[in-house]
């Protein structure tokens, strides 16, 4: 659980260092674009050269897709310079060429102004979008297809970095005239499993995982007698065979009735395989999840994203969490409270006895300092634990920051680590 909170390692696993020498501002460059041809006289690349006055400063190569319609042939190069990831620099798009299967089949390159760097990194994924545009409301990148004669299919896209990620989608009859409204689900990626437990329970599970990998959703049971989306929460781990989520299924009071398991691997770039079960904690029952389904369309309860940050001055006074423990047959967990302590600062206590009893609290003249919606607070005890808290509307998530050493106060290997439930405003 770690590994999904620390902030600084968010984006560097991710993405590659660039240093741009020399130095120049996004407003100094203009950029020529030169049509590639192959001995047949066939367009099969664009190059785009980046100039500040006379010189190339950078220059880049984008194979074309295929053959383009030869009406459009004049066209493949043309240069535009919208702000793509909306962060008040233009960036720069090139016309690729229209396709001719579908009507969208227009296609562009893009090149990404990386202002810390100062300098333009070719997109990952943005010359396989057909049509691409920039929606009003939420300056997401979008496509607009449509599906079948009744229906038409928005994809939503946002950016790590140069990368186009694939967030969400939605299906909108043509003849709907209040469709759903999702931008609250803000911008992290959707993941959607329809499913079945043991080929006969229907089930949905639905989430969302941010950059650091904490996971947040829910888990639907359609055919239940008063059928209501059960949060789920937990982490990602990405290995080379794929990702694996360990989720919880949290009720309102912070009992944790189900474990979730899901492997999820794209096999040659666009097939879906997913195996996964689900265990009754209390009883070790486990279901195998069959008739597995992938898509990033959510369903219409899940409209509201759980991962917005907390308001700092909204923060509850009481979290939990209880999971059935065997050995001691009872439910056991962890409890943390807070009270206010001047602007931006909160006193906490806190007991976990999922392993073991980890328990203390803030020193009476030494509050935690909130950074928005997170603090880290040092030096809990004599062996000098740290932890960080990062606090959502209806949960907040404790991981540890210092190694194993600083657990030997508590023992038995425990700590505050956990996803504690807001029972208590």
């Amino acid at each position: 659980m770690r590994k999904f909170l620390i902030l600084t390692l968010l984006l560097t696993a991710l993405v590659t260092e660039v240093q741009c020498i020399p130095i120049y501002k996004r407003g100094e460059f203009s950029f020529k674009s030169t049509k590639v041809k192959n001995a047949g006289g066939e367009i099969t690349h664009v190059k785009v050269g980046a100039y500040v006055g006379n010189k190339l400063i950078d220059e880049f190569t984008t194979e074309l897709n295929g053959t383009p319609m030869e009406t459009t042939v004049d066209q493949i190069g043309q240069i535009a310079e919208p702000d793509l990831n909306n962060d008040g620099f233009p960036d720069v798009t090139v016309y690729l060429g229209y396709y001719g299967s579908h009507p969208n089949d227009s296609y562009y390159e893009a090149l990404i102004w990386d202002e810390e760097q100062s300098c333009f990194l070719q997109a990952d994924g943005y010359k396989e979008l057909a049509e691409p545009m920039i929606d009003d409301k939420t300056h997401l990148v979008y496509t607009n297809l449509r599906d079948g004669p009744e229906a038409r299919v928005i994809d939503y896209y946002g950016w790590l970095r140069n990368k186009i990620v694939h967030l969400r989608s939605e299906t909108v009859r043509i003849d709907d005239s209040n469709p759903v409204d999702f931008s609250g689900l803000l911008d992290f990626p959707c993941y959607r499993f329809n499913a079945k437990l043991d080929g006969r329970i229907s089930v949905i599970i639905a989430f969302q995982v941010t950059d650091g990998n904490l996971v947040a959703g829910y888990i639907y049971y359609p055919k239940a007698k008063t059928p209501a989306p059960i949060m789920l929460l937990g982490n990602v781990y990405h290995k080379d065979d794929g990702d694996y989520y360990y989720l919880s299924e949290y009720q309102s009071d912070g009992i944790v009735t189900g474990e979730v398991m899901l492997k999820h691997q794209v096999v040659d770039g666009w097939d879906n395989k997913i195996e996964g079960t689900w265990t009754n904690p209390q009883t070790l029952k486990e279901m195998k999840l069959t008739d597995i389904s992938f898509s990033r369309e959510m369903p219409t309860w899940f409209t509201k994203s759980l991962l917005a940050p907390e308001d700092p001055g909204n923060i509850g006074r009481e979290y939990s969490f209880r999971k059935w423990h065997l050995g001691a047959e009872e439910y056991m967990g962890g409890h943390i409270t807070f009270r206010a302590a001047g602007k931006n600062k909160v006193h906490f206590e806190c007991v976990n006895a999922a392993h073991g009893i980890a328990e203390g609290s803030s020193e009476a003249n030494r509050p935690a300092v909130l950074h928005g919606n997170w603090f880290e607070y040092h030096d809990v005890n004599e062996c000098n634990y740290s932890f960080y808290a990062a606090f959502f509307p209806r949960f907040v998530v404790l991981v540890n920051t210092t190694d194993n050493s600083t657990l030997e106060c508590f023992g038995a290997g425990a700590s505050f680590e956990g996803i504690y439930i807001k029972v208590k405003q």
